[in-house]
């Protein structure tokens, strides 16, 4: 799960770079279009903003289902193990059939 989160957080923290590099490069423009620019720059932020937001909730979403299923596993052992058996021969299954 940690390479899930380094992963998704170089992702925000190549985005953060991206709107960067553009507002870098907008601001060279001068003059010509400074209400489209401040216009660029305002729906980057919050698009950037909504991104984190949407981010941050599928993080919490996933570490609560996360604890659920360790919980369930926890309580009930066979029943898991004949479980992830039982989805392992059906994409072995798979898997053979694919390669035939």
């Amino acid at each position: 799960m940690s390479s899930t989160n380094t992963a998704s957080a170089q992702s925000v923290d190549d985005l953060k770079a991206l709107i960067h590099d553009a507002e870098v490069a907008l601001s060279g423009a001068g003059d010509v279009a400074e209400d489209k620019i401040s216009e660029l720059r305002e729906r980057m932020r919050g698009a950037l903003e909504k991104g984190s937001q949407a981010y941050k909730r599928a993080r919490e979403c996933a570490k609560e289902k996360i604890g659920e299923a360790d919980v369930y596993v926890r309580e009930h052992p066979y029943q898991s193990i004949g479980t992830a058996v039982a989805v392992g021969a059906i994409v072995g299954l798979l898997i053979g059939r694919r390669s035939s």
